[in-house]
């Protein structure tokens, strides 16, 4: 038998396990939620009857993956059913109270609403009804705060009473007030040991701003402390294509442990000590960092590779990936949807399986081959699943990330020992911050190639990702069908670059409510281009909606005024697309706000355009009015002094009222010609807009609302409907009828959905 069949028979019960696993725990999240106790705990015995039947007779492959869609689906059954229960938590019109005991792990950040941090709950129940709450959430506590002291520090055990906000992708607990949190227990473990830790380096920095940076970076390194990193330099590493260097993910957990193994090679021990060592020491370091999920994955397929080395087997690398993959798809089944989970079993699989091959034919030396081949194969395995996930492609990165592993070793190294220095000689751990400084700078500037551009692109149709899951789960065999998979793979990431690249926008007329989920963002297209009024709340929302309608320019972005659930988006959008010119108040250019905002658009050379009542823009054959407000708006609130925009087309016009309330709209009506086919409704359809007065005035064939599903006000109220009911006239919202609009059918505006 040759190399390829004896690695694939060794290999068959393991592999057909997780597979089974993994579309039985895919096939629980798509199931009905009902019954999920009895028919989960029945599918678990059936899979453990299944797993021993199958060690009898380990050659009747398909008794091994009937064990492992039995145990994945089980599992996934009881875990989709209470998480199901979550979702409807936060879904409720009113928020459901939940009393929570949480410990917190990481360092407070400022947020929208108050301050966050991560945190793993203990024990959660919903009246008499104990919940659980697995792996960690973000916790976030509004109102005023003082002071950061006044917060619980990592380490600290809270009890509070708190609601589920968000969506089913991403919830989390949200306490009303710091007066809602009790501490139980100082802090103590490893949050509050990491923490300790982070204290003693930045106090080492001193009052030097070069070494409190570097500080704040090696601490990010060495303990996943990321709170303490500016947000914007965050950004830039994302921006880089290098935020996986700041996650403490499985490439910090292989460079600490090839570290390791080299250090103790080097003092002349015996493999087998090392051996010993190195289980011990991959999951000290993966604590101390956070115990962040992917680095526990990680560690998990260290562990399970050394551990069969030790016991003398001869470990297929891959075995041992696929045998934490399956523990973990077992022990936490909702993973298998989980961005990071599907990133580090993916890479981490393309990685052993294909950079042997990929540098064997390279034509250039063996080191440096390798050097090129672990990008080149990380980037083509994760690009699909990042699309899928984040909608963003970095094409620079793939030249970043040749640049930089080199430079994150000595980065890594250097930041342990500051970490670990500071507390015993405060004055080494200072010198020892210096080099890692210098270190940070040189691998910003490998990140440079990423940050030159960045690109929103559209989400994977599902024909689109099941293709791939095939191709992938065929590429990661060994053999010809692995080659075949392989080809696959690399065949329809092509494909789809020629797609992103291709495809064409949504020819106009048109004028559509992107389903953000709080706030206004509203694209009208025309034959000159595409004009964008407001972002939406949420930082990527409006962005990754434009790309999925295959906007690639803007002729125009109009910013309203500057509350967040009109502004929050439009900073993403001013990043990754071309926009010509930015449309903005007059009054809002001192604005704390807009100045943001506006400082990107200057960056990206475009236009600023200042505008009040009687402004006009015109783009090509399309004319953009400002109707509101006057140069000197004698109100005080944003609102009230926010953009009114009539958008002027041939087919028609298109009212927009951001959120001016009800006496402006009579101020309007009694001296505008308002006259518009379609009308975006103000204050996203709240009671005292949409007046009986606008509407008469405007005299719409379409009206659309404004309303997010998330929005906090459950707009639109059912009197603004009314009123619009009482019309005749067709409505549409995005909470109820998700992407909608109106378009041009046999000339006259129709609504859509």
């Amino acid at each position: 038998m040759n190399g390829a069949g004896a690695e694939r028979r060794a290999l068959r019960p393991l592999w057909w396990l997780a597979t089974g696993a993994t579309l039985g725990a895919v096939a629980a999240m798509a199931a009905d939620a009902a019954a999920a106790d009895v028919v989960g705990r029945f599918l678990v015995g059936v899979g453990a009857v299944a797993v021993v039947a199958a060690l009898v007779i380990p050659r009747l492959w398909p008794l091994w993956l009937l064990a492992g869609i039995a145990l994945g689906g089980g599992r996934g059954a009881v875990a989709n059913a209470e998480h199901v229960r979550i979702v409807e938590l936060a879904a409720a019109t009113d928020a459901a109270a939940l009393r929570i005991e949480v410990t917190i792990r990481e360092g407070w950040e400022p947020s929208r609403w108050g301050r966050r941090t991560t945190v793993s709950v203990g024990a959660a129940r919903h009246f008499d009804r104990e919940l659980r709450l697995a792996g960690q959430w973000q916790l976030e506590v509004r109102g005023a705060l003082s002071g950061r002291d006044m917060l619980p520090p990592p380490g600290s055990v809270v009890a509070a009473l708190a609601t589920v906000r968000g969506d089913d992708a991403r919830p989390m607990l949200v306490v009303d007030s710091p007066r809602l949190l009790d501490t139980l227990s100082p802090p103590r473990g490893l949050a509050a040991l990491r923490d300790r830790l982070a204290s003693e380096v930045l106090a080492a920095a001193g009052t030097d701003l070069h070494r409190i940076r570097a500080a704040e970076m090696a601490a990010a390194l060495a303990l996943g402390r990321r709170d303490l990193l500016a947000r914007e330099r965050r950004d830039g590493w994302r921006r880089s294509g290098l935020a996986h260097l700041l996650a403490v993910s499985g490439l910090n957990v292989g460079m600490v442990a090839g570290g390791i193994w080299l250090a103790l090679s080097a003092l002349g021990l015996h493999p087998r000590r090392v051996r010993w060592l190195m289980l011990a020491a991959v999951p000290a370091y993966t604590l101390l960092a956070g115990a962040a999920p992917s680095a526990v994955r990680a560690a998990l397929m260290a562990v399970a590779y050394l551990g069969g080395r030790q016991l003398g087997r001869a470990v297929i690398p891959i075995s041992s990936l696929l045998l934490a993959a399956t523990a973990i798809i077992v022990a936490e089944p909702l993973l298998v949807a989980d961005p990071g989970f599907q990133l580090t079993v993916l890479v981490t699989a393309a990685l052993v399986r294909w950079v042997p091959p990929v540098t064997a034919r390279l034509p250039m030396p063996r080191p440096l081959a390798a050097v090129v081949a672990v990008p080149v194969v990380a980037q083509a395995a994760a690009a699909p699943v990042v699309a899928a996930h984040f909608h963003n492609a970095v094409p620079g990165g793939l030249i970043a990330n040749l640049l930089v592993p080199p430079l994150l070793a000595p980065s890594l190294g250097l930041s342990l020992l500051a970490v670990l220095g500071s507390p015993l000689w405060p004055g080494a751990g200072a010198l020892v911050l210096d080099l890692v400084g210098v270190a940070e700078r040189m691998l910003w500037l490998g990140g440079a190639p990423g940050r030159a551009l960045e690109l929103v692109v559209p989400g994977l149709p599902a024909a689109v990702a099941a293709a791939f899951a095939v191709a992938g789960w065929l590429a990661l065999r060994p053999g010809r069908s692995g080659a075949v998979g392989a080809a696959v793979w690399c065949t329809l990431l092509a494909a789809l670059a020629g797609w992103w690249a291709l495809r064409p926008s949504t020819a106009p007329p048109r004028v559509a409510l992107l389903e953000v989920a709080d706030g206004l963002a509203a694209t009208v297209a025309t034959q000159n281009g595409v004009i964008l009024v407001d972002g939406g709340r949420w930082l990527d929302q409006a962005a990754e909606l434009l790309a999925d309608d295959g906007v690639r320019r803007l002729a125009a972005v109009v910013a309203s005024h500057p509350d967040e659930d009109h502004l929050g988006g439009l900073g993403r959008v001013l990043d990754v697309m071309h926009v010509d010119r930015l449309v903005f108040p007059a009054w809002a250019r001192s604005s704390e706000e807009m100045a943001p905002l506006l400082l990107r658009a200057r960056r990206r050379g475009v236009d600023l355009i200042p505008a009040a009542r009687g402004s006009v823009v015109s783009i090509g054959g399309t004319t953009v009015r400002v109707l509101w407000p006057p140069a000197r708006p004698d109100a005080h609130a944003d609102n009230d002094r926010s953009l009114v925009v009539q958008v002027v087309t041939e087919p028609g016009a298109v009212l927009v009222g951001a959120d001016i309330d009800r006496a402006v709209e009579r101020r309007l009506a009694r001296s505008s010609y308002l006259r518009a086919a379609v009308l975006v409704v103000p204050h996203h359809g709240s009671r005292e807009s949409c007046s009986d007065a606008l509407l008469e005035a405007v005299s719409p064939e379409v009206v659309l609302v404004p309303a997010g599903p998330l929005n906090r006000h459950h707009h639109p109220h059912p009197e603004t409907l009314d009123r619009i009911a009482r019309r005749g006239l067709p409505v549409r919202f995005p909470l109820r009828d998700g992407r909608c609009g109106a378009r041009l059918v046999d000339g006259r505006w129709a609504p859509f959905p």
